[in-house]
């Protein structure tokens, strides 16, 4: 089952959870760094390029020779010219909310993405969402969601960085088949 259909496109249980336990970040103070979606050994959105996204129109694999530190995480990319124009720009090139799904930032709350089937590049702009079903959800009600994403992001990132807000993770959901650090697809036919 997937979480289409449980509350919105959210498992509805984590949904309420996070909701419920989470006060708005108004009057408070972090110092801890960026939250990126990122691997356990510091690679951002698991080793994908993002400037193939973009340039390419697909999702490709970056390379430890071709990488750069942005956040306090490691980029990788297919090769030095893609890596020199991140370098150059990473605002413009980095997904939007750090990685994170930007379905579940648009309902206040954080989610793990789909690396492959699950982004979107919208006025040039990189999202990323959980699943390419709620890719769809996020196309299709794209002017409710992209500004109630944006005017949630602070609040969510704030929350994350101290530690109360949850992530909901691909691994809870193992229906869903998405498993990190996701591979490349296949090339070609």
């Amino acid at each position: 089952m997937t979480p289409i259909g449980r509350i919105g496109w959210f498992p509805a249980g984590l949904l309420v959870m996070v909701l419920l336990a989470v006060p708005a970040a108004a009057g408070r103070a972090v110092s801890a760094a960026e939250i990126v979606n990122a691997t356990a050994a510091g690679i951002a959105i698991d080793g994908f390029d993002t400037l193939a996204y973009f340039e390419l129109g697909h999702p490709v694999k970056g390379r430890a020779e071709h990488s750069v530190v942005y956040k306090g995480v490691r980029w990788l990319f297919a090769t030095p010219e893609h890596r020199n124009a991140f370098a150059a720009e990473p605002e413009r090139y980095a997904p939007k909310y750090n990685g994170f799904c930007a379905v579940a930032v648009s309902e206040g709350t954080a989610a793990e993405v789909d690396f492959v089937n699950g982004w979107a590049i919208v006025d040039d702009e990189l999202f990323m969402n959980w699943s390419a079903a709620v890719k769809r959800i996020f196309l299709a009600e794209l002017l409710e969601r992209l500004p109630a994403s944006r005017k949630n992001w602070p609040d969510v990132h704030f929350d994350m960085k101290a530690g109360i807000r949850q992530i909901a993770r691909h691994a809870d959901f193992p229906e869903e088949g998405i498993v990190h650090p996701q591979s490349a697809p296949p090339t070609g036919n």
